[in-house]
């Protein structure tokens, strides 16, 4: 197989992969109810036996699905910044923020169990930029091995 099919394949790879993963992301956040609802009172008398045994109390409840919001959107900053050339990684970072505005939107005016949050918005476009920048540094590394 020749170096340009390859290239081929592998880009349609990534853009089924990323896909998928805009699918799971769209399924989570359009979940009629918060998809933490059913953990909720397990996880917090989890961080309050943590807290007990000395975890700070700054890693709370907010932290974690702070956390949770931008870990779910770095697969797609990764995925984004592999489908895009090298020197456009931070379109990884507008994916986000578009993919999260949407979201926050249509949670904001068609799901009224469900809020919109500034706060969101920002750890989802953080999470995508990450996933950009974890690319592009290992991006620089394997070029840089050769």
């Amino acid at each position: 197989m020749s170096r340009i099919a390859r290239g081929q394949r592998t880009h349609t790879v990534i853009r089924i992969v990323l896909l998928a993963c805009v699918a799971v992301i769209v399924v989570i956040t359009f979940w009629p109810t918060p998809v933490d609802r059913p953990f909720h009172a397990e996880l917090t008398r989890l961080l309050n036996v943590l807290h007990s045994a000395g975890l700070p109390g700054w890693l709370n409840y907010g932290f974690v699905e702070a956390a949770s919001n931008m870990l779910m959107f770095v697969p797609l900053g990764a995925l984004v910044a592999l489908y895009v050339m090298l020197p456009l990684w931070w379109l990884s970072g507008v994916a986000g923020l578009t993919l999260s505005l949407c979201v926050e939107f249509a949670q904001q005016v068609f799901l009224p169990h469900r809020f919109a949050s500034p706060s969101d918005l920002a750890m989802n476009t953080a999470g995508a930029l990450l996933g950009g920048l974890i690319v592009l540094i290992a991006r620089g590394g394997a070029r840089a091995r050769r």
